[in-house]
Order: structure tokens, then sequence, then C-alpha cells
């Protein structure tokens, strides 16, 4: 049987507990995703933007879901203090794919017509916003006839509730949105809206407890109006038992600013795809990515940018750092479409195997139909430079902390594109400690023991 058999059985033998748990928005699109993933799947590797990575051997295994939507026995407000030491932000949880009651703390520093709350809530308030934008993007497919991805339409038919965070026109955030996931199994919806001129900063950060295998697929839909910023940042520290698919779709209209900023910790398997639409004329987009990886743990970072409207810049740049006999997998994409003239688009990819057993496997691409471009693209997969390493030796660094330097060098290019500095000299420490073979504990956690 398909992996993805199981998951269409379980949603045909329990679609109305299901839709009694969730909201219209959400259940008007469940049929349509039912029938695309009985029809194409779960991706094998036969499949070019899963080559690295098989979602039909990762979503063999009965996980289990939250059909009942059992809310957490303890308050994750008080059980788990993950937020960056003196950074003030807006502070919300999701737990096993339910959305928490906020404190009005939480809130507080949200200014007047910001909405971050559960789908189902926003339903009874705001039922034109879920209309308008949940599963627009992400159901869309791909202006060069790429087919549905599968595993967001597994998320799509079997998502009770989400997230929203909305901006406004002309709104500006004065403290970042952090989102804390905390991670059993789950089916995890985001949707992110800026209006014009809004701008805001976003955390995700992603935990799991104990030592069971857990499987959590992500789906985040970010709608960045003319002139909007948004910067996304996305933290994990998982566990070797982890397995985490997140998939992040961008649009973007003229003159507006997303960044990226995407660090791995700790984990299992982790699959990242982004698809990122440049409509509007003078959009840009900022991606970058940096994992650091030992043991068995395997990432694998999937990039597609579509430049679709003249005079968009894209910039992309993922680093490993990989030990053991770890995985690495980047393959990135900048298509630029027929019309799209005066791009600019830089890529990537620098791997640095540690190990005699670490494996980087590399794939920048581009497809271009315009003539009036710049874009380039590189790749590297070394070890650590042994001259370096000689000439600190010389001058009395112990070899092991002369290696530790050196790696957090690699990594800190793309550290020091984090635009909130409590929370680059936060990621600096926790990069430090991961290095130095030591698990980043948040303060206060007690998740963390």
């Amino acid at each position: 049987m398909n992996s993805h058999e199981q998951y269409t059985a379980l949603f045909t033998d329990h679609r109305a507990l299901i839709e009694n748990g969730s909201c219209a928005a959400l259940n008007a699109q469940r049929q349509a995703a039912f029938d695309t993933l009985c029809r194409v799947g779960l991706a094998t590797k036969r499949e070019e933007r899963y080559k690295y990575t098989s979602a039909n051997e990762a979503f063999a295994p009965d996980f289990g879901l939250n059909l009942k939507r059992i809310a957490p026995t303890v308050n994750p407000y008080e059980a788990y203090k993950c937020n960056v030491p003196n950074l003030s932000t807006s502070l919300f949880f999701v737990v096993n794919d339910v959305p928490c009651e906020a404190p009005e703390c939480s809130r507080a520093l949200l200014p007047e017509g910001v909405i971050v709350d559960s789908f189902t809530k926003v339903a009874q308030t705001h039922p034109e916003l879920l209309e308008r934008f949940y599963n627009r993007a992400a159901c869309t497919e791909r202006d060069f006839k790429q087919g549905a991805d599968g595993v967001t339409q597994l998320n799509t038919m079997l998502a009770q509730d989400g997230l929203l965070v909305y901006l406004p026109d002309g709104v500006e955030l004065k403290s970042p949105v952090q989102l804390g996931n905390v991670v059993f199994m789950s089916v995890r919806r985001v949707l992110i809206v800026a209006g014009k001129g809004a701008r805001g900063a976003v955390l995700f950060c992603d935990h799991a407890e104990g030592s069971n295998n857990y499987l959590t697929t992500q789906v985040v839909e970010v709608f960045a109006d003319e002139d909007a910023q948004l910067d996304l940042y996305s933290i994990e520290e998982t566990t070797p038992q982890n397995t985490r698919f997140s998939t992040i779709y961008v649009e973007q209209q003229s003159r507006s600013r997303v960044s990226y900023d995407g660090v791995t910790l700790t984990n299992g398997l982790t699959r990242n795809r982004m698809d990122v639409r440049l409509r509007g004329t003078d959009a840009a987009s900022e991606l970058y990515g940096a994992v650091i990886a030992d043991g068995k743990q395997q990432v694998d970072n999937n990039i597609l940018v579509e430049h679709l409207a003249p005079r968009c810049t894209s910039d992309m740049l993922y680093k490993y750092v990989l030990n053991g006999e770890s995985r690495g997998a980047f393959a990135g994409k900048v298509y630029v479409a027929p019309g799209a003239q005066q791009t600019a688009s830089q890529q990537t990819n620098a791997n640095l195997c540690a190990s005699t057993g670490a494996r980087a496997f590399s794939q920048p691409m581009l497809e271009i139909y315009a003539d009036d471009v710049k874009c380039n693209h590189g790749s590297t997969i070394g070890k650590l430079d042994e001259q370096a390493l000689f000439y600190m030796r010389q001058r009395g660094i112990p070899e092991a902390e002369a290696r530790l330097l050196l790696q957090h060098a690699f990594i800190n290019e793309v550290l020091r594109h984090v635009q909130i500095p409590l929370l680059h000299e936060r990621l600096a420490h926790l990069v430090d400690l991961r290095f130095r073979g030591e698990l980043g504990k948040c303060k206060g956690c007690k998740m963390c023991k």
C-alpha cells in the first residue's frame, strides 16, 4: 500500500469528526485536497523535487493523529518558557496542532487591528480573511506546470485548525510575533498576511518532547502586499526521532520584501520546501539557511524562486556543517519568466563535511526566459581548511577549539543576516553550544531537562 492510502482511508472513516472540529473555510478545501492526494500520492525519490527525501517512505509509519483535538494537559505558557532572553515578543503556542489560548500579556504589544488567533475563532470574527487567503498560495499550480505537492494536499485534507497572523495596511510591529510549536504529532497550518506598507517579524520555534517517533507537517502561506516588509525566522530544536516536513509558500507584490532565516540545530529527518513567487515589480526575496547536523540526522532544503515581474531581486544563501554520518541536501531553483527583465538573482550553497562519513548533495539551478538579467549560482563541498587550522594551532589554539572557531565562522555568514540583535546573539550562543555537543536549553523551560 502506498503510504498516502492510510491517510486517505483515515479521512474517509473520520471525515465527520475532522469537519466538526474545524471551520467552513478549511472544510471547503478538503474534498479537492483528498482527490488530488489520491491522484498524485506522496512523492518518491523518482520525482525531481524529492530527489533526496522520499515522502512516501517518511510517511509510511502510523504516527497517529489528534483528530479529537485533545488540548494539552499543561499550560504551555507556564511549562515552556522558550523565549529568547531579553527579547520582548508577542508569544503564542501551538501544541500538538492545537492553538493555545494566549494570555493578555501576549497580546499587549500588538498594535490595534493586528490579529493573531486560531482559524476557528477568526472564522467567527473575520471570515472574509480566511475566504480570501486560506489555501490560495498553496493550491495554485506552479506557473511552469509543476504538479501539486502531495504533502501539502495531505495537510490541507487533515488540518482542523491553524494560526492567522494578520497585519493591516500601514501597521508596523514594534516587537516580533513568536510562535512556539511543541511537537507530538502535528498537522500545522499558519497564514501570514501583511497589508500594504505593513512591517513585522515572525519567529517560529520548533521543539519536540520525549523519545517517541513524531511526524510534523507544516504549511505556511505568506502574502506580502505592495511595500510590505516581513522578516521570518525559524529555529528547529527537535529530536532524532522527529520527522518534519515544512512547506512555505510566499506571494509578493510590488516593492515588497520578504526575508527568511532558517536555522536547524537538532533534528531527525527534516525537509524544508519553500516556494516564492515575485508577482509585482521591484519585489525582493532574501532566503538564508544554516544547518548543523551529526549522527544520522538528515536535512533537505528545496527552494524555488519564481521571478514573474521585471526588476525583482532574490538572494539565496544556505550553509551546512555536517558531521558523523549525517546527510545534507540542497536544491535551489531560480525561474525567470518571459518578460521579467532586469532580474537580479544570487544563489549560493556551501557545505562543510567535518567527518569522512558525512555526505552533502547540492543542486543549484537556473531556468531563464529573459535576456536582460544578472543571475549567478554557486556550490561548494569541502573539508575544514587545513592551512587555517595549522595557522591557528601555531598560535597556541588547541585543535578542538580551532575546529570550533572555523565551523562557527563558516555558519556566521548566515547568522549575520538576522536583523534582531538579541536574536542574533541568542543564535550565535546556541550554535556555539551545538558545536560543543551541548543542547541549548531555553532558560526556565521545563521541557529541556
